[in-house]
């Protein structure tokens, strides 16, 4: 058959361009292609014969791609499907280039099993290369159904502008990065000034000043820091604290409202807001050096002594914390947002249509069998599969709860065991019979199947259990209508235009919002240079094409 020397035939074509194209699946690093069944549908004595596909995957050196590895066999039986693997290479750039080699040369195989955004699936689709799924999703797609009715934002983002899906959305959410920053203090700290937790951003003023002036580390000197963040990662101060005002955040510098598209910085409530960080900043409340500290070096000061910073802005407490004081996370916790003048009391959020690594699975015109191409990608994303694809055999790495518990996400049940402290990397019995095809079933819900509550909530391995719980408390918070952060455009001139002024716009309007806060700009004097700086940077357009980008998005609810 011509399947048996596609490698072969793809290595020898040779091309140098890369694609700008994402991982698929997990652990991947070079390693040997060989097909499950060897010449194709050829079959053992008395087995029926049986549908073969060609899928080409970035590849683990340490792995192994036939039926001897264990999932793969589970998933050949159980879709009756055999699959014959085209090796693409562990290093993104080398396997963007053979991926290129591939697409461009005509000889690729049945599936494309490797991760990449929107644009190039549209951009393939267009070209002849991606087939349309829509009609097996209606008749197979038992999997995709259920993962777009749990997520109705991952069927909106699958559409392309022709009104066809090309691609297998695939999910990895992270139930607590949905609220990044949170605002982490000290609530032994609040108890001994005899406060409760701040309402409002007058509240939260005046705790701050009773921690100024509560010399609670005893030495005599106020030198207390009442709230500190830094420059990287979601750390920063000045987002979470504008949130009081209007909903912003650093990434999109604007908000959806009544599904229009609202540019915030440049609102009478952005204003407020800047005026808010500056009285805290003249009062002394905010640390000085939180708009250019790197996080490591906010948490160098807050671990020089536990008893100098109440606050702190930070993806997750142990940026700032050490975990291994029992004592300190158990008083750690996040603070529910203040609300503003205006009634605003927003947590900065991230749904989670923004942690997908895009799409995967994409059957090419070169599949003669698209009915099984898509029954295996499906099977792929049920939850027994995706099991079976993160840890092998049943009773090895993972099995089933005996009776069903609480697990770390409320309202949600741990009904799966993982054997603790294995390390997958260093275990090669783990690593020859799993098959990270990333498709596998990642929705919060379903990883917290995996994680019983913990009976000690303040030890480091119940960690995620204290992440999850604290993550609970701000949820209300989040904003009522949801503006992605990654919306396609199809016209590459308005995606590069995008791109183009978000990025001018974003380090404008970071350092405007120090030096307003600092003081070297003026609230009140300087407010109206800036939005003439901000008009420069064409505003305009930059929202027109947003809402160009989220009209589409929005139109597929």
């Amino acid at each position: 058959m011509k399947r048996k020397n596609l490698g072969t035939k793809l290595v020898a074509a040779g091309l140098t361009a890369a694609l700008l194209l994402t991982g698929c699946g997990g652990n991947s690093s070079s390693g040997q292609a060989t097909g499950s069944t060897g010449e194709g549908t050829t079959q053992s004595a008395g087995e029926e014969e049986r549908p073969t596909i060609t899928v080409a995957v970035s590849m683990n050196e340490k792995g192994e791609y036939s039926d001897a590895n264990y999932a793969i066999k589970y998933i050949e039986d159980n879709t009756g499907v055999n699959i014959e693997f085209v090796q693409l290479p562990s290093e993104k750039a080398d396997a963007d280039t053979k991926l290129n080699l591939m697409l461009s040369s005509g000889e690729y195989p049945d599936v494309i099993c490797y991760g990449m955004n929107k644009q190039k699936m549209v951009k393939f689709a267009k070209e002849g290369i991606f087939v349309p799924i829509n009609d097996y999703i209606d008749k197979y797609g038992d999997n995709m159904k259920r993962l777009f009715e749990a997520r109705p934002q991952y069927e909106q983002l699958s559409y392309a502008p022709d009104g066809n899906i090309y691609g297998f959305v695939t999910a990895n959410e992270c139930y607590h990065c949905q609220a990044y920053p949170k605002l982490w203090y000290n609530t032994e700290w609040l108890e001994a000034l005899g406060l409760e937790e701040p309402q409002t951003t007058e509240e939260l003023k005046e705790v701050l000043l009773a921690v100024k002036n509560s010399d609670y580390n005893g030495n005599g000197k106020a030198d207390e820091i009442p709230l500190t963040g830094s420059k990287d990662w979601d750390c920063q101060l000045e987002w979470y604290l504008l949130n009081s005002f209007v909903p912003v955040d650093k990434d999109t510098l604007s908000h959806v409202e009544d599904g229009k598209v609202v540019f915030s910085c440049n609102t009478e409530e952005f204003k407020q807001g800047l005026a808010y960080l500056n009285e805290l900043y003249t009062l002394g409340l905010i640390d000085p050096t939180c708009f250019t500290q790197t996080s490591d070096q906010m948490q160098q000061v807050i671990r020089s002594d536990k008893n100098l910073v109440f606050g702190y802005t930070a993806d997750h407490f142990a940026m700032g914390i050490d975990l291994d004081d029992a004592h300190l996370n158990e008083v750690t916790a996040a603070m529910i947002p203040a609300e503003g003048p205006n009634g605003a009391r927003w947590q900065l959020h991230k749904d989670y249509v923004d942690m997908t690594d895009g799409f995967s699975w994409f059957i090419t015109d070169k599949c003669e069998n698209v009915e099984a191409a898509f029954k295996v990608g499906d099977f792929l994303m049920g939850d027994e599969s995706s099991m079976v694809q993160m840890y092998g055999e049943e009773g090895n790495y993972w099995g089933k709860l005996d009776t069903p518990t609480e697990s770390i996400l409320q309202g949600t049940e741990a009904i799966y065991w993982i054997k603790p402290g294995f390390t997958s990397n260093e275990d090669d019995a783990y690593q020859k019979n799993t098959f990270w095809s990333g498709l596998m079933n990642q929705l919060a819900e379903f990883r917290a199947s995996m994680s019983p509550r913990p009976e000690d909530m303040y030890v480091s391995d119940s960690y995620e259990a204290r992440l999850f719980d604290e993550t609970a408390k701000v949820v209300p918070y989040f904003y009522p209508e949801y503006l992605p952060k990654n919306l396609f455009l199809e016209d590459d001139t308005d995606s590069e235009t995008f791109t183009t002024i978000q990025t001018s716009l974003r380090e404008y309007v970071k350092t405007s919002i120090a030096q307003f806060a600092t003081g070297e700009m003026s609230v009140e004097k300087d407010w109206d240079s800036y939005l003439k700086a901000l008009e420069k940077y064409d505003v305009e357009t930059y929202v027109s094409l947003y809402q160009k980008a989220y009209d589409v998005y929005a139109a597929q609810q």
